[in-house]
């Protein structure tokens, strides 16, 4: 059975393809679900060009899924009052950078972690990363000690121990606390 078989495909190219080509279809089509399943479990790197240089300037460009979008316009509305220190955004670049932390903010995002931030916040709108109950929850067992050290710098240096923050992926099997 199987001679006749191949010599029907050598004899006939056109009946290979009708026979292969669905089973081509399902082995893509299951690695693209596979893709996507894959990037909802980690938040996406930063994307936006003007807040990366403007924001990543002077720290870590923290990623929009951490925060919910109401936290991003409280930060980006009263800098100064929270941190000591204006932004030094325009209002052009403002509207550009509160856009694109609104368009993937925490409530946007299908990864694992920003739905926990979420459900951690409870309707609440944190000023900061760091009063973020599940990010502390997540910490609570870091010594404060070791976040003063001058290599990591405050609590709020991700990229400081989470090797892969920038790739948005904060696995514990990533951080690398520095000495």
């Amino acid at each position: 059975m199987t001679l006749k078989k191949n010599a029907l495909f050598k004899s006939c190219p056109i009946l290979s393809v009708i026979v292969l080509l669905p089973m081509v279809l399902i082995i893509l089509t299951s690695a693209s679900a596979f893709s996507d399943r894959d990037k909802d479990k980690y938040m996406k790197p930063v994307s936006n060009p003007v807040y990366k240089q403007v924001c990543g300037a002077c720290h870590f460009a923290y990623l929009p899924e951490m925060l919910p979008s109401g936290s991003w316009k409280l930060i980006l509305d009263n800098h100064g009052k929270y941190f000591g220190a204006e932004s030094g955004v325009d209002g052009n670049n403002r509207q550009v950078i509160l856009q694109y932390l609104s368009a993937n903010a925490a409530e946007q995002s299908r990864a694992k972690r920003p739905r926990k931030i979420m459900k951690s916040l409870r309707g609440n709108l944190p000023a900061r990363i760091t009063d973020i109950p599940y990010i502390r929850k997540k910490h609570d067992e870091v010594s404060p000690e070791l976040f003063r050290r001058k290599s990591v710098g405050s609590f709020s240096h991700c990229d400081a121990c989470h090797r892969t923050a920038e790739q948005g992926i904060f696995d514990d099997d990533n951080v690398a606390v520095p000495r």
